[in-house]
């Protein structure tokens, strides 16, 4: 291993590269997304065995160019390669050895008919954050996907940010907006302590500007669109300058249909709050059922994207994270398994939103 990476590896595994915030807001996240570098950190791995296999093993989304560097969940503990795991150089896929100290599942645990939700082993809490291992290392790869130009940069807060006047935002969401499943989640709080998306991307773009950014997360777990009207009064007193909406996960309704319950959302943001600037969030998508992901998430993606204007943008995660998708488990992205993004999926969320501000190109 070369002596960057090294350092860099030994940096990681003392809890990351941070810089000290106040108390509650957790660490802050490196401000370059995964996709324009060549050193993957923290990638999440579930390790399962399937039926037949002799032992479990997990897939990368690259090849690394050299040894993969496990760690715990906390990001402490580091594994030992060739004791814990091999992996094969020229593949992106990592085994367990034989007493390897490794967690992992069985293909038949992962389907069980007790504690299982769409025929899915489920969770909440951090028992799922528990199982995926976490795996640091270089390629040389270029992801299938990569973002689009920012057509249209969100001048207002723009503004401010680099004049460093402050930025003040407001978040209305479901249960992933309130912060499920992240580790510094108050439900969750397990180190390493990462906060939710909306909270990194305060971090962000403080990080980037320079400017005092604060966050009132007022997203609430189960909740839709239509009950993001019940929060405008409390929207009015924060006097926000940005405004974060992400629903979409709890509805079932087709595109048209939801398209119209936030466009009503969206008016009535605007009228409390005409000088803001707005970002939808189109989601994650749920647990792919037999293989293939729910086609509403494409048609709100879609929808959100019909509602766009000069001061309103659309931050697209539904379509890098389907592309994931195609390479890695679900059982990798989430942390119930089943609706809600891990540490990991909030750094895709807050990568995908920061783009938005030019924190990088």
């Amino acid at each position: 291993m070369n002596k960057p990476l090294s350092l860099i590896l030994s940096l990681i595994g003392m809890a990351g590269l941070q810089l000290p915030l106040r108390a509650g807001t957790g660490p802050l996240v490196d401000d370059a997304p995964f996709w324009s570098s060549q050193l993957m950190k923290n990638e999440p791995i579930l390790f399962i065995q399937e039926e037949g296999s002799v032992c479990a093993r997990g897939k990368l989304l690259f090849i690394p160019t050299s040894q993969p560097l496990l760690t715990q969940p906390n990001l402490v503990l580091k594994y030992e390669a060739e004791i814990d795991y091999k992996w094969t150089p020229g593949t992106a896929t990592i085994e367990l050895t034989p007493g390897s100290r490794i967690p992992f599942k069985t293909a038949a645990e992962m389907k069980p008919a007790k504690g299982s939700k769409g025929g899915r082993l489920w969770f909440e809490g951090h028992y799922f954050h528990d199982l995926q291992v976490q795996a640091t290392y270089e390629h040389k790869d270029v992801w299938t996907w990569q973002p689009p130009r920012v057509a249209q940069p969100l001048t207002r807060s723009m503004a401010k940010l680099k004049e460093r006047k402050g930025l003040r935002i407001v978040a209305l969401g479901d249960s992933i907006t309130e912060g499920y499943n992240a580790s510094g989640f108050s439900k969750i709080n397990v180190a390493p302590f990462q906060p939710c998306y909306a909270q990194l991307v305060a971090n962000l773009l403080q990080q980037r500007f320079g400017a005092p950014v604060t966050l009132l997360n007022l997203g609430v777990a189960g909740t839709r669109a239509e009950n993001g009207l019940t929060k405008i009064t409390s929207l009015i007193e924060a006097n926000p300058d940005l405004i974060l909406i992400a629903y979409g996960m709890n509805h079932r309704e087709a595109g048209p249909q939801f398209e119209a319950g936030l466009r009503a959302l969206l008016a009535a943001v605007q009228q409390a709050a005409p000088q803001v600037d707005v970002v939808l969030v189109s989601p994650m998508t749920q647990a792919p059922a037999q293989g293939k992901v729910a086609p509403k998430f494409f048609a709100y993606r879609d929808a959100l994207q019909n509602l766009t204007s000069p001061h309103v943008a659309l931050a697209d995660v539904t379509t890098p994270f389907a592309e994931l998708l195609k390479q890695k488990d679900f059982s990798d992205l989430s942390g119930n398994n089943y609706n809600h993004p891990n540490d990991f999926t909030h750094r895709l969320y807050a990568h995908v939103i920061c783009r938005l501000f030019e924190v990088y190109k």
